[in-house]
Formats: structure tokens, sequence, C-alpha cells
């Protein structure tokens, strides 16, 4: 895992997520980075497990409750806080950044908590992105139904090899939302969700490498999406590009084509 890295793991057990925590959070300790270990009931122990040589407090095994609230509904913008002290806390100790392995399972066991949870998704992936942060959310597949599942990976630019795969992803990049896969008129009413929570610059990036439209109806909404102000760029073979030109997607100063490769 890379710095700004944001992947959603899905394991079956406990014992399976102290098996891929442990490795991840030693990367990070080789990084220099502070080590944070979240579950809901974590065992004290996973410390020892990284080994000797760690300075105290280099690692920081903490309860859900504490580090997202008793409640189990996230607070999205209280949340991004939250971790926004605890990097700055860790820079100021000496650390590069922050890596947190997060059991969140408990939170999105519900339709309340799993919508809270989505929001929060969107903000903590656009927090890694412009900070020195790498998160590992995971979810036991034995608790969480396989289509909440799929729902959960479309908000993390990476997944495990068992996690599974959504129909489209859509997560930070440089400011924009990158959306990748295949895009249908529900994907463009994602993206409007995220884009209401999101600061308002940002804008929509769409690799025609990587992602592909179902029909002519996603196009008509995201050229709405550019008319209500949103800059929304789609990079793609000159080919590709006037296709959609032919289908009636026609560039505007919020609509731009960005031509690749030859």
């Amino acid at each position: 895992m890379r710095l700004h890295d944001h992947i959603g793991w899905m394991f079956g057990g406990p014992d399976e997520f102290a098996a891929l925590a442990i490795p991840f959070l030693a990367e990070g300790a080789a990084r220099g980075e502070r080590l944070m270990y979240v579950s809901a009931d974590p065992e004290p122990e996973v410390a020892d497990s990284l080994g000797d040589g760690l300075e105290p407090g280099a690692v920081q095994v903490a309860s859900i409750a504490e580090v997202y609230g008793a409640s189990g509904m996230v607070d999205a913008v209280g949340q991004r806080a939250t971790f926004a002290t605890a990097l700055a806390q860790a820079k100021a100790d000496g650390y590069t950044g922050i890596r947190v392995a997060a059991d969140n399972t408990s939170l999105v066991t519900t339709e309340e908590r799993l919508t809270a949870w989505l929001r929060w998704e969107i903000i903590a992936d656009r927090f890694m992105a412009e900070n020195p942060v790498t998160g590992l959310c995971a979810f036991d597949r034995e608790k969480v139904d396989v289509d909440r599942l799929r729902h959960l990976a479309t908000l993390h630019p990476l997944s495990s090899a068992g996690s599974p795969a959504p129909q489209y992803r859509v997560f930070a990049d440089a400011g924009n939302l990158r959306v990748e896969g295949q895009i249908d008129s529900f994907t463009v009413g994602q993206l409007r969700l995220a884009l209401n929570i999101l600061p308002p610059d940002t804008g929509v990036l769409i690799d025609l490498a990587n992602a592909g439209f179902t029909s002519r109806a996603p196009q008509a909404r995201l050229r709405s999406l550019a008319e209500a102000g949103v800059t929304v760029t789609i990079q793609g073979l000159a080919n590709d590009l006037s296709e959609l030109t032919s289908a009636g997607l026609a560039t505007n100063e919020n609509l731009i084509f960005e031509p690749t490769g030859s």
C-alpha cells in the first residue's frame, strides 16, 4: 500500500481482520507513520504483534466507539476533524503521517448507519488523497450482505481480491471525482450526491480508458451537471471523443474533452 491509498477489504471473522491488519500496519511502521488499529473490541496485544523497536505511542489501539462515537452513526464533518487532529499530532510527534486499519462492520449494519458511513467515505477519500494518510476499511462478509458490500466497494479506489466487483467506482483524484467502470444514470446520480458533500470547486474526471457509458442517458445527465456549473472532463482517444460528439454530447465551458494518445 502506497501513501494516500484507500482500500476496502472484505474479510471473514475477527482473526482474519487481525491477520490482514498487522502486515498493513507493519508496512506503515517502516515508513515512519503512526499506526491506528480500530475495531469494535480490540485486543491490546495487537501492538505486540508488530514487533519490537517501535516507540511508545507509535501504535494506537482503539475501539470503534472511541474513534467514531458510541452511537454508530458517523458524523462525516466531525470525523474529518478527528482524523485531522490525529494527523497533526502525529506530525508534531515526528511521524510522517498516519496509517489506519479499521474494522468498520458495526458502522454499516443498518440503513441509517450505512447512509451516514457512505457520506464519510466520500470525505475520507478526499482527506486521504490530500494528506499523508493511508487507510484500510475492513468489513466482515459474514455480517454484511453482498449488495451492501458492493455499494461500499464503489467508494474505494482499491478493493481486496475477494470483494464483490462493483459496476463503477467514484473516488478523489487531484481535486476531482474520478469515475471508473460502467457509467449509467444511477452512477451519475451517485456523483451528484458526492458533489453535494464535497467543496463546490470539485470537478468530475472520466478517463474512457477505464470507463464507458452504458447509453446516451448518463451522457445527458453529465451535460446537465456541466450546465449547473460542475467542470466535467472526459479524457479519451480522438475517435472515442468524436463518437460522443456524434451522439450529441457537445462540449462547452464546463464540459471538456481531452484527447489522449493517438
